[in-house]
């Protein structure tokens, strides 16, 4: 592994973990009202933020050269979306366990799962074409 590749490697998981920790604190404070802002574009918003928490910290998994990671991009992928589902479900049932400001929201569920779906397809879409670009050359 180069010097450029480790950099950019921890650049990645020093991103993903304070992304993961903004996203966790952004989702426990007092909401913030926006006037006059369209209905259901919190789930937008919900989408954008899981989509990004899954890009994330599947680039840091596919940039890891472990030889038996190799192997499992796609199974790697799909798991790493499946916690970012998961972490959305956890912190759905904290908004509502830990604070008197937030209610859970079983929609904010589906819009962080759709997020995360997106962005795996995407990464198996990017780890395809970057598969048969290597063949090819």
């Amino acid at each position: 592994m180069d010097m450029r590749h480790l950099l950019g490697h921890k650049a990645i998981i020093g991103i993903a973990i304070l992304y993961t920790i903004a996203l966790t604190l952004g989702s426990l404070v007092r909401p913030v009202s926006i006037n006059n802002a369209p209905t259901n574009i919190d789930k937008l918003l919900h989408a954008g933020a899981y989509f990004g928490l899954t890009l994330l910290w599947i680039f840091w998994i596919y940039g890891v050269k472990i030889k038996q990671l190799q192997n499992l991009r796609y199974k790697s992928a799909f798991y790493v979306a499946l916690c970012a589902i998961g972490y959305g479900i956890v912190i759905e049932y904290l908004q509502g366990a830990l604070t008197s400001y937030r209610t859970p929201d079983g929609w904010d569920i589906v819009a962080n799962a759709a997020g995360a779906i997106l962005a795996l397809i995407v990464c198996i879409v990017y780890i395809n074409k970057s598969e048969m670009l290597k063949s090819k050359f």
